[in-house]
């Protein structure tokens, strides 16, 4: 029979004082999630080998896996909505340290795609397209954002490595500090 659960897990509280640590150790842990989502990601569009378009638009895969991708990105980098007594809202910017300039470039784009394109439908950065029929027919539609290409992809999964390798650093360092030394 196994113990109660009161006994199967040692719970300690954390003083006031270490709160801080706490709720940032607990933002690292889950954007470590979200850059593991959005690797898992880049490599099922590397592995599907699906088309980059040329001249039609992107298949409805692509275009569903590189917004699933973009959001699973950006997520720590964006603050979440309203107050959470869990876990700050963002990673810290200091994370960011450990990209070189083009892939901070990389970073921004995304970041940008995810705010103005897919979390947001901005007016600003919607592509429309006027086509005309020679029977007098035409018709406006919104080009698609832009798939990433191969080369962007790799790109973007060695910047997640530096990334989870620097929250790992950052983690480490963190439970030094927190009850019991371990994830939490």
């Amino acid at each position: 029979m196994p113990p109660p659960a009161d006994e199967r897990f040692e719970q300690v509280a954390v003083k006031a004082e270490l709160e801080p640590q706490l709720r940032l150790y607990r933002r690292l842990w889950i954007s470590s999630n979200d850059l593991h989502e959005a690797k898992a990601t880049i490599e099922e569009i590397l592995k599907s080998n699906l088309p980059y378009p040329r001249r039609k638009e992107p298949s409805a895969l692509l275009i569903a896996l590189t917004t699933a991708l973009v959001v699973s990105y950006a997520r720590p980098f964006v603050n979440s909505r309203g107050q959470s007594a869990v876990a700050e809202r963002t990673v810290p910017g200091s994370l960011l340290r450990v990209l070189m300039s083009r892939e901070r470039e990389l970073h921004n784009a995304l970041v940008d795609m995810r705010n103005r394109e897919v979390a947001h439908s901005d007016a600003d950065v919607l592509e429309l397209s006027i086509t005309l029929f020679p029977n007098g027919d035409g018709g406006v539609s919104r080009v698609p954002r832009h798939p990433l290409r191969r080369i962007e992809l790799r790109a973007l999964n060695r910047m997640i490595e530096k990334l989870t390798d620097e929250i790992e650093r950052l983690c480490d360092g963190l439970r030094t500090q927190l009850p019991l030394n371990v994830w939490l």
